[in-house]
Parts: C-alpha cells; structure tokens; sequence
C-alpha cells in the first residue's frame, strides 16, 4: 500500500472521530441548554400549590379630638407555601431542609416599609421582633410540623409567610363602623398602583441523600383590587414559570 493511501485512511480515520466527538458535544449542549430551561422533571419534592391572601388592617394610633377612629394601615399579604411529596418518585427520600433565601423586594419607592414574618407556635402571625424574617430562613425535616420551632414534616407540609407594607395610610373618622380589611385603604384615599411590588426569594429543598433543588418564586402583591373588595385571594398552581435545577 502505498504511503499517499495510508495518509488519505488516516485522514479519514480522524475525520469522522472528529465528527462523532462534534456531535457528542452537541447533544450535551443541547441536553445543557434543555435542563437551564427546563430544570429537574423528577423531583423527589415539590412545591406543589401557592395562596397569596391579600387584605388590610388597622392599628390605633394617637387619637385625635373629635375623630372615633384613629387608625394607621398595614396592607397585609398571606403566603401560604405547600410542599408536596412527588408520588412518582421512584427512590425513598426525606426532606431534610427547606431554606428560603435572598429575598427581594422591588418597589418602586417605599421598599423599606415592606417587612416579612413567619408564623409563632399557635401556627398565627405574629409581628414581632422574634419572627421578623431578614434574607435566610431555614426549616428542618421532622417527623412533623413544628413552624414555631422551625420544622416541618419529612414528607411534605405549608409554610405561611407574611409580608406587610406597613403605614401605608392613616385612617381618621366617625363613621358607626369600621372594617377591618382592605376597605381601609380607600377611606385613606390611597392609590393602589402606589401599593404594588415584586416580592421574590429562592426556595431550596434539601433532602436525605445530600441533594439539593433551587428555584425562584416572584410573585406581584397585593392580589386583586383590594381597595372595594376587601379581601383577595390567588391561588397558584401551575408551576412552569419555576424552575428547579440541581446546586
């Protein structure tokens, strides 16, 4: 065999390894790409349901002579999480955390009003110091829920946050009765697009074999119109919005 054909078969040899290493690379780009997209499709939890409740309340402030009510008003937005256990998750797995992190708020003035709680041992909210929540908030797997001490059960459970813009208005009157609710707003003549913010943060749910799963949630608050119904409630379900990738 001559050296020219020896040379040319190399040449092909080499071709088509490099071919079959190009496409390799390109079904990993393309598997890549699809998973930053798409992210995990067999999580062992999930998060699986979100209530957003919106409402308003009123707190008795220095009276003023001559006014029946004096009141300064939180808009006040109840966030009910529900992790759920995936039944088709073929392997046995336990929650063994689930951390709230980065927090965000995106207002455009007033951002600093906004404050987030947690619920106190009665499974209520409760505004204080003690359940103020900052950028971090941690719960560990339990054999049940336990919110006040910052557990939740193994297999799935709903954590309740609350995030209040607070002394959004003053309410000042004399009028027979006075509700309690979002209906106070509008007595305090306040403009709901002044009220409206994004408020996001990442979930991640860590489970017994050391794996951990992280998406973001970004939700618009307060829900419905408030300010003439008094109370609104979203209920969200679809979840193709948040991704859940592998840390």
């Amino acid at each position: 065999m001559k050296i020219s054909e020896l040379k040319n078969k190399k040449i092909v040899h080499i071709c088509v390894i490099l071919g079959i290493i190009a496409i390799l690379l390109i079904i990993a780009g393309i598997i890549m790409l699809r998973y930053q997209v798409e992210g995990e499709k067999d999580l062992p939890f999930e998060l699986s349901k979100i209530i957003v409740v919106s409402t308003a309340e009123g707190k008795e402030i220095d009276p003023v002579e001559g006014n029946r009510w004096n009141f300064s008003v939180n808009q006040n937005n109840d966030i009910y999480l529900q992790i759920q256990k995936n039944d088709e998750y073929k392997h046995s797995s336990n929650i063994k955390n689930i951390s709230f992190e980065n927090f965000n708020i995106q207002k455009a003035n007033g951002a600093e009003k906004i404050k987030l709680y947690r619920v106190n041992a009665e499974g209520k909210i409760t505004e204080d110091a003690a359940h103020l929540v900052s950028n971090t908030l941690n719960y560990k797997g339990a054999k049940e829920n336990n919110l006040e001490a910052l557990e939740i059960s193994n297999q799935g459970g709903i954590i309740l946050l609350r995030s209040v813009n607070e002394n959004v208005c003053e309410v000042r009157n004399n009028e027979e009765t006075i509700v309690h609710d979002g209906t106070l707003l509008a007595k305090g003549n306040v403009n709901p697009d002044d009220l409206t913010y994004t408020l996001s943060f990442d979930i991640i749910i860590e489970t017994n074999r050391n794996i951990k799963y992280k998406g973001t949630v970004s939700l618009y608050l307060p829900t419905g119109s408030i300010e003439t119904e008094g109370r609104a409630q979203m209920e969200k379900t679809d979840f193709s919005d948040i991704v859940f990738k592998r840390m």
